[in-house]
């Protein structure tokens, strides 16, 4: 079973994909492919890059590109139970739908949680009010 998450900042997702990974679940991340390949290209690894390094590569390669590279390290390494984080457009949907026995979760949760969540995590990237 792969199982892939989605949702809003704050619902949970890290929260399903830790449990998961205690069942023995492997955890792939979208993003962690994009880090992949800044360190195969020595780019300094910063947020900056990260984001102009995705825009380009979907530009050059398609809206789906890093779930593509997600589906095909679960062919290549076979993979039986995975999780797959960070999914954010419908184009990496379709893509990880051609995964045999894929299920896309949706997480949410109430804003008051949300935020004390976001709040007590305090990356410098989440937003810092409710707007």
């Amino acid at each position: 079973m792969i199982i892939g998450l989605t949702g809003t900042l704050g619902a949970g997702k890290g929260i399903i994909a830790k449990f998961l990974k205690k069942q023995g679940f492997v955890y792939l991340s979208l993003s962690d492919e994009l880090r992949e390949i800044v360190k195969e290209k020595k780019i300094e690894l910063t947020r900056r890059n990260l984001q102009d390094l995705g825009n380009q590569l979907r530009e050059e390669q398609g809206v789906g590109v890093l779930a593509k590279l997600v589906r095909e390290k679960i062919e290549n390494q076979e993979y039986i139970q995975a999780i797959v984080d960070g999914i954010r457009n419908p184009a990496e949907i379709i893509e990880l739908r051609k995964i045999k026995d894929f299920f896309l979760v949706s997480v949410d949760a109430p804003i008051e949680i949300r935020f004390k969540r976001i709040a007590e995590r305090d990356r410098e990237s989440d937003p810092k009010n409710w707007e």
